[in-house]
């Protein structure tokens, strides 16, 4: 991965990106005058097209985005913490299809709780018109992702039945 530090067209607007290879955004913090926006829940703010170095953008270290990473996510770690409390490993969840990331497959299990599902696995076991956001999901927490907080799930199952996002 790399670590890029952009400025935004305001005078007080810095993005952060972790990127791969092909400039593909996995995380992704924005601040503007010190309010932080970032990839995962609440926000789910990520770009969705390939991330551009302009003039005066910066290369960074990885210890440098970690840094603004957790200050940008520290108001949603205690609810992090509650949810892997209540949902342990095995544990079989039911969840919406919200969006697709370069991670996965994102899945709203309730209002604070998202989860990932791996999206080759989920395509190769879902009909394609029921590969769309609205559509319920069973399955089974794998592990937790703490670099995002979410649920990793596996053996995910897609319904058919269509549900409000």
């Amino acid at each position: 991965m790399k670590y890029i530090k952009a400025y935004g067209l305001e005078e007080n607007e810095f993005y952060y990106f972790e990127v791969d290879a092909y400039m593909t955004a996995y995380r992704q913090v924005s601040i503007t005058d010190d309010q932080y926006i970032v990839s995962i829940a609440p926000d789910f703010q990520l770009s969705d097209q390939e991330v551009e170095m302009f003039d005066g953008d910066e290369a960074i270290s990885i210890e440098l985005f970690n840094e603004v990473w957790e200050k940008a996510v520290a108001p949603y770690k205690a609810t992090w913490v509650q949810v892997k409390q209540n949902y342990l490993p095995t544990d079989s969840v039911t969840g919406t299809i919200m969006m697709f990331y370069p991670q996965g497959v994102i899945i709203r299990l309730s209002h604070d709780v998202y989860a990932v599902a791996d999206d080759i696995e989920f395509r190769r076991h879902t009909r394609p018109e029921h590969m769309y956001p609205g559509y319920r999901v069973h399955g089974t927490v794998k592990h937790y992702d703490d670099n995002n907080f979410w649920l990793v799930l596996e053996n995910c199952k897609v319904t058919g039945e269509k549900m409000s996002v």
